[in-house]
C-alpha cells in the first residue's frame, strides 16, 4: 500500500516545537537559493567539507562502496575520491533547493541537452515510457530542469521528517504535474496509460522482497526487479536518463535501452546495473557513493560490508 502524502498535514500540526530547528534550517535554504550561481557552488564546497570531516559513518560507507566497486584503486585514490564525492554532495544538497525554489528558467542558460527527439520518438507509440537513472548529486535540480520540457511523473521516496517531506511535496508540486510514492504501483500504471514518461532511479537498495541478485561492479547486489516486468506489461519502451553536473552548469541525455526487457528478472537487472556503472564511470564523483548500496546480502543472514 503506498504510502500517505504530508500534504494533508496542516501548518498547526507541523508548528510543534521539535519541528523548530527543520523550519529555520528551510529557511536559510531558501534565502540561500537567491545567490549567484558560482557563490552558491562555494558555499556547496564548504558544506561538502565540512560534512567529510564530521559525517564519519558516511565516510565509512562511501569507502567500502569504493573498495568493492574498485578493488583496483590505491587507499590515497579512494580518500580523494571520497573527498571529491562529499564536496559534490554539499553542491548537490543546496541545489536540491534550488529546485525547490528557483524557477527553471534560471538556470536554462546552463543546460546542455540535444537528446529530446529520442523521448519525442519514444511517446509516439502511446505507451508512455520508463526513465531509469542512478542516484546522483543534482538528482532534484536536474530533474526540474527536465520537468520544464518534459512532463515526467518521478518516483520518490517519502522522507522520515515531515516536515522537509511537507516542504519538499509542496514545492514539488509546483514542478510536476504528477509525482508517485515508489509502492504506489497503480499511479505508475495510470501514467504509463497517459502517456506520460515515468522516472526511477533504479540504483538502491529496497530489500529481498523487492529484489533480484545481479552483478554491480563485479558484485552480486540486490537491484530492483520490477522494471522489466512493467516494461513488459504496458510495453512502455525504456530510456536512461544520463545527468550530471558540469564546470558550467549540467547536462542530460536519454538514450533508448534496446532489447529490453527480456524475460528474466536477472538479465534485466543485470541490463540496469550495467547502464548505471556506464554512467558512474564519467563522473564519479558525483555518485551518491554515501548510500549502502550493498547492504542485502545474497545468502540470507551473512554479515553487511559496512560492519565495523
Amino acid at each position: 500500500m503506498a504510502k500517505k502524502s504530508t500534504t494533508e498535514l496542516t501548518l498547526k500540526q507541523l508548528l510543534a516545537p521539535k519541528y523548530w530547528l527543520t523550519w529555520l534550517a528551510m529557511s536559510v535554504t531558501y534565502i540561500v537559493s537567491f545567490l549567484p550561481w558560482s557563490t552558491k557552488q562555494s558555499l556547496g564546497k564548504v558544506l561538502g567539507l565540512l560534512l567529510h570531516k564530521t559525517a564519519a559513518r558516511r565516510r565509512h560507507i562511501c569507502d567500502v562502496n569504493l573498495q568493492i566497486c574498485y578493488p583496483e584503486m590505491s587507499q590515497a585514490e579512494r580518500k580523494k575520491l571520497t573527498r571529491q564525492h562529499f564536496i559534490s554532495a554539499g553542491k548537490g544538497f543546496l541545489e536540491t533547493f534550488d529546485a525547490w525554489y528557483q524557477p527553471a528558467s534560471k538556470l536554462m542558460p546552463r543546460v546542455d541537452c540535444d537528446s529530446q527527439a529520442v523521448v519525442d520518438k519514444a511517446l509516439e507509440a502511446g505507451k508512455g515510457c520508463i526513465l531509469i537513472s542512478g542516484h546522483f548529486a543534482p538528482l532534484d535540480l536536474c530533474g526540474t530542469l527536465i520537468a520544464s520540457h518534459l512532463d515526467l511523473h518521478p518516483i520518490y521516496k517519502r522522507q522520515n521528517n515531515p516536515v522537509f517531506n511537507w516542504v519538499m511535496e509542496h514545492q514539488r508540486k509546483k514542478v510536476y504535474s504528477k509525482t508517485i510514492e515508489r509502492s504506489d504501483m497503480r499511479e505508475v500504471l495510470k501514467s504509463l496509460k497517459l502517456n506520460k514518461p515515468v522516472w526511477y532511479a533504479v540504483d538502491q537498495d529496497y530489500g529481498r522482497k523487492h529484489s533480484v541478485f545481479a552483478p554491480f561492479f563485479g558484485r552480486q547486489c540486490a537491484t530492483i526487479s520490477h522494471i522489466g516486468r512493467i516494461a513488459k506489461m504496458t510495453k512502455a519502451p525504456v530510456l536512461l536518463l544520463d545527468y550530471g553536473r558540469t564546470e558550467t552548469g549540467y547536462t542530460y541525455r536519454f538514450t533508448e535501452v534496446e532489447n529490453y526487457p527480456t524475460d528474466d528478472d536477472v538479465t534485466n537487472a543485470t541490463v540496469i546495473n550495467q547502464l548505471m556503472e556506464q554512467a558512474i564511470s564519467t563522473k564519479k564523483e558525483q555518485y551518491l557513493w554515501s548510500h549502502r548500496r550493498f547492504k542485502t546480502q545474497p545468502v540470507k543472514g551473512d554479515p553487511s560490508p559496512y560492519n565495523k
